[in-house]
């Protein structure tokens, strides 16, 4: 078996599981079957708790968690084209110019995915707890599935601050809302030494796709990067243990080519900590698929990769953000379709007798005409994750093959160094040898400690995290997200707007919860 392809078996294995048989009355009935009873080996709990796993697989659809950060941020943009499509309504004018209903769906989509994804974890904890079967393994899955959903309840927490909070699947009431302070604490002391050593250290085949004990540590290093800016608590000097926590399992390395952790066939990364894993043949549904091809493409550039169907002609690097780029970057090259386009022979692609051509910057007033503005061409695309030439992509919503790190190396190496700086260490950071090859593999200069501050850190980190689903709360962090941009008005001291609003459904499903405030 594919070493990709593990979790998709052990995951189709927990759905069947789980499903009742009804057309053979010979067959035993499972829901029938008292739940302490059903999960009553360690390959029935090994499949139960890959169903967590495959619930990550929606993140990187149109709409759910992760393009709801990308279009917050100023790194993406889906601007209405002339021919009126992507308005949808104002929707993802809304969310870009950070003004923003409860009544969003988009907002509602993201909302969806990270509860969605805790009510999972909170399930497979209480089936696994409940059965007596006892392994050498079991202790790893429970505390697998502590770690993933402290993951789900870390972006909740990022995104939406006040959430509804419960750890208890038997709990047939209303989630009590608690605040950031608190499940930032509950956080903190669920990812403990305890809990963490009972993950594995290194990032074998076996492993791959699912919670170590580097991802744990990352988890702790955002939560600490931020504390400061959400509780006026620093906790740097925290942040830079966790990251060095991961640097001392000496199980990850920055890549010579910084192409290698997007490509194809990308799960031999030596960057990839914590990635989703997706698969062209294992994935038929569009609701568990990256397909990102489809959002950001022109249908014209499936010549560039032997694709056939019609891509959408949505998603675009917004202008602004473009341009932080350096001109010797190679990443710019690496993650962007930009000006002249050829296909995949290398010949000129040819529209109305010229040739086919992205304007990566154009007037941000395009945006605003409801009716539509953006010309056909306009906007750098994403080419980060490359695209297959192999007759994979059949149009459509066909998954990519590429796996999506959640968390990658390169992002640990970046927030140490943003630890040091902000103790007053930037000598420190300037010296990390892992920094000096991020800068060096895309063909620039090694920062001196002179170079080397925060402003610097937050705009290499859009470069080297683009689109990676960091820049919304990067932005916040480092103060930049009120502040004018392409499609963003000033909001200056608006700063309830650094939180979502609660989607306007969950208040109305929920009595106990109330609305961040000034929404």
């Amino acid at each position: 078996m594919k070493t990709k392809n593990i979790l998709f078996a052990i995951g189709t294995l927990g759905a069947a599981l789980i499903t009742p048989a009804c057309t053979d009355l010979d067959e035993t009935v499972y829901s029938e079957i008292p739940m302490d009873k059903f999960f009553n080996s360690e390959k029935n709990l090994v499949a139960n708790a890959g169903r967590a796993y495959t619930k990550m697989q929606g993140y990187n659809k149109e709409q759910s968690l992760w393009t709801l950060l990308l279009q917050a941020s100023d790194e993406c943009a889906v601007p209405a084209t002339n021919t009126g499509s992507w308005y949808s309504g104002g929707r993802y004018e809304e969310i870009q110019t950070n003004v923003i209903p409860a009544s969003n769906r988009l907002l509602k989509r993201g909302w969806d995915w990270v509860f969605d994804g805790i009510a999972a974890c909170n399930e497979i904890i209480y089936e696994t707890e409940l059965s007596e079967v006892q392994f050498d393994g079991k202790d790893k899955i429970l505390a697998e599935m502590k770690t993933l959903r402290a993951f789900f309840y870390y972006e909740a927490m990022s995104c939406w601050g006040n959430i509804p909070f419960t750890v208890n699947y038997t709990d047939t009431g209303y989630p009590e809302q608690k605040d950031r302070k608190f499940i930032f604490d509950f956080l903190e002391k669920e990812l403990s030494q305890e809990l963490i050593s009972k993950l594995d250290a290194r990032p074998e085949a076996t492993n791959y796709g699912r919670a170590t004990q580097a991802m744990a540590y990352c988890i702790l290093a955002k939560m600490y990067l931020n504390a400061e800016k959400w509780f006026g608590t620093p906790m740097y000097d925290k942040a830079e243990a966790a990251t060095k926590a991961v640097m001392d399992l000496n199980a990850y390395q920055i890549e010579d080519d910084y192409a290698v952790n997007f490509a194809v066939n990308n799960d031999t990364s030596k960057e990839n900590i914590f990635a989703i894993i997706y698969d062209t043949v294992a994935i038929t549904s569009s609701s568990s698929s990256f397909y990102l091809f489809t959002l950001t493409l022109e249908p014209e550039s499936c010549a560039t990769y032997k694709i056939t169907g019609a891509p959408w002609s949505g998603f675009i690097c917004q202008p602004d953000f473009f341009q932080t780029y350096d001109a010797s970057d190679k990443r710019l090259a690496l993650s962007w379709l930009y000006g002249p386009q050829v296909d995949f022979n290398g010949q000129p692609i040819m529209v109305d007798g010229q040739q086919m051509s992205y304007n990566p910057v154009f007037d941000e007033r395009q945006y605003f005409n409801a009716n539509g503005g953006r010309q056909k061409f306009d906007g750098a695309r994403c080419c980060k994750w490359a695209y297959q030439t192999d007759g994979l992509l059949t149009g459509g919503e066909t998954c990519m093959n590429n796996d999506f790190a959640v968390f990658r190396y390169a992002d640990v190496v970046l927030m140490r160094a943003e630890a040091l700086v902000r103790q007053g260490r930037a000598g420190d950071a300037a010296n990390l040898e892992d920094l000096k090859k991020i800068r060096t593999r895309a063909g620039l200069q090694p920062y001196t400690a002179a170079e080397l501050t925060l402003d610097e850190l937050y705009a290499e980190r859009g470069r080297e995290l683009a689109w990676e689903g960091w820049r919304h709360e990067d932005m916040i962090r480092f103060g930049k997200y009120l502040q004018q941009s392409w499609a963003h008005p000033a909001q200056n001291g608006e700063t309830f707007r650094e939180l979502f609003p609660i989607p306007a459904e969950i208040l109305n499903a929920n009595p106990r919860l109330t609305q961040n405030p000034q929404y």
